[in-house]
């Protein structure tokens, strides 16, 4: 009998991710080989992918038994694809992914591997010089400011991160954008008593395509998603 602490489900959001899903797919079936997983699944949801993303999530599916595919008719943001994601996770943790093959399987084990007596596994990128010096400026200055008007300490709010499904259940998130973790994070460490633990890992630069985070309409929605969220916390449990 499979324990219950070593299976997981890993939620794989894509937005046209046609060259990079099924790397994706591989790098994470090849992080379960060696790992302390016993049993997994892979929720891919296709947000509304106007290319071929869906058609090939649609063949790995008939490849492989682990996979189960969510379809957006249309794209309602990677916050919302989460969400969607989280309601049919049925195993002991969830792990999210983007589609982007940016993450090797080396990176994904070690996230995997960590003690069970965590809540939440925390990551940061140690290697930013990958990204574009804008947005690597951006990142170093984004993260102190999310300290300081949310009163945490964390090193990073948007990176791979493993949770237990229990602390998800009842922990809703309100909005669709890119600011679905910052919202999670708050959410989980305003109300809750949690044992969790940051560890660096390793992004690896798109080999296809490029990131939909810093266009003008997402950056709109972060905007305003961080100042809804500043209020919030007043009316948070510490």
């Amino acid at each position: 009998m499979v324990p219950e602490s070593n299976s997981i489900s890993f939620i794989v959001s894509c937005y046209n991710e046609e060259n990079n899903i099924k790397n994706t797919i591989n790098e994470i079936n090849l992080a379960v080989n060696n790992s302390i997983i016993e049993k997994y699944e892979i929720i891919i949801v296709d947000d509304g992918s106007i290319d071929q993303t869906l058609q090939i999530a649609e063949k790995l599916h008939d490849d492989d038994v682990h996979i189960k595919i969510i379809r957006n008719l249309k794209n309602i943001g990677l916050g919302g694809a989460i969400k969607k994601g989280i309601q049919e996770a049925k195993l002991n943790k969830v792990m999210f992914l983007p589609g982007d093959n940016c993450h090797q399987s080396s990176e994904i084990k070690k996230l995997i591997n960590t003690d069970n007596k965590y809540d939440l596994v925390l990551t940061y990128y140690s290697n930013l010089e990958v990204r574009s010096f804008l947005r690597n400026y951006f990142t170093k200055l984004y993260t102190p400011f999310l300290n300081f008007i949310f009163g945490l300490n964390l090193p990073y709010y948007n990176g791979l991160g493993v949770y237990k499904r229990s602390i998800l259940k009842n922990t809703s998130i309100y909005t669709n954008s890119f600011t679905w973790q910052i919202e999670l994070l708050l959410k989980l460490f305003k109300t809750k008593n949690l044992l969790y633990i940051c560890i660096p890992t390793i992004l690896n630069d798109r080999t296809d395509g490029k990131s939909k985070a810093f266009r003008i309409k997402n950056s709109i929605y972060v905007f305003f998603s961080i100042t809804r969220l500043f209020i919030l916390q007043f009316f948070l449990k510490k």
